[in-house]
């Protein structure tokens, strides 16, 4: 199955989890939105999304294991501190990429396509 084929799974509050499924439905992606964090199945392949999109600290308990997953991760933080620094240095700089809140929507969206259609070059780096 390609990346373009692949779902985007969306681990957040239900109202941003309902913005951006929109967004990106809107784009023509597939989503899989999560609201309640205690419904997240053990068992999840996360290898059968094309990206993971979670918000910081919300998720972050399934940073781990994205990062052992290797699946392209979106962060979006309202703030940084030294613990989200610490979290992202441990991520592979080609497969992680954190956005600050209120999002830019037309960066947003850029993001995610230039990570769905697999660029191979970190597009927040760009």
């Amino acid at each position: 199955m390609g990346a373009m084929k692949k779902k985007i799974l969306i681990v957040d509050e239900a109202g941003f989890s309902r913005i951006c499924s929109a967004i990106l439905e809107k784009e023509g992606y597939g989503t899989n939105a999560i609201c309640d964090v205690h419904k997240i199945d053990s068992t999840i392949n996360y290898n059968d999304f094309g990206l993971v999109i979670t918000s910081y600290p919300f998720g972050a308990f399934l940073l781990e294991k994205l990062k052992q997953a290797r699946v392209p991760t979106i962060i979006l933080s309202d703030h940084v501190n030294r613990e989200l620094i610490t979290t992202l240095e441990h991520f592979d700089k080609s497969l992680s990429y954190c956005m600050i809140k209120p999002l830019d929507y037309n960066k947003f969206r850029t993001l995610v396509n230039q990570t769905m259609q697999g660029d191979g070059e970190n597009p927040a780096k760009q």
